[in-house]
């Protein structure tokens, strides 16, 4: 089965509106829905356990350089990854405040004032 569920198969289950009379997909119909969910289940769980290229990386990483070695000398291949970091709690709040349109400097500490007293109620609830 598992060779069977290729790519496009799996792009009609992902569509799929649970109308197997309309859908005529071959897949379905050939297999039974909880050999069909084992095989889904048991795939997803070998890509879990699959290494990801961001895998014991630090948070602050954000680019891999990944290079592949075999029998030849040197580097077979190289492929480089990116990725965009997390904001932190402060900056998400700071990009609160700078999109607020502000009037007067007023409004300005009313909005700062706000923005602590919020986050200060989040670090209570979190202890």
């Amino acid at each position: 089965m598992n060779e069977e569920m290729t790519n496009e198969v799996l792009e009609e289950m992902k569509k799929c509106g649970l109308d197997c009379a309309r859908c005529g997909s071959e897949f379905c119909n050939k297999y039974d829905w909880q050999d069909i969910v084992q095989t889904l289940a048991t795939a997803l769980l070998e890509e879990r356990a699959r290494p990801k290229v961001w895998d014991k990386a630090p948070e602050w990483a954000d680019r891999a350089d990944v290079s592949y070695k075999g029998n030849v000398k040197g580097k077979i291949n190289i492929s480089i990854y990116t990725r965009e970091l997390p904001k932190t709690r402060t900056r998400i709040m700071a990009e609160e405040i700078a999109s607020a349109h502000i009037s007067n400097k007023d409004d300005l500490i009313d909005i700062i004032e706000q923005t602590i007293n919020a986050h200060m109620e989040e670090l209570k609830g979190e202890a």
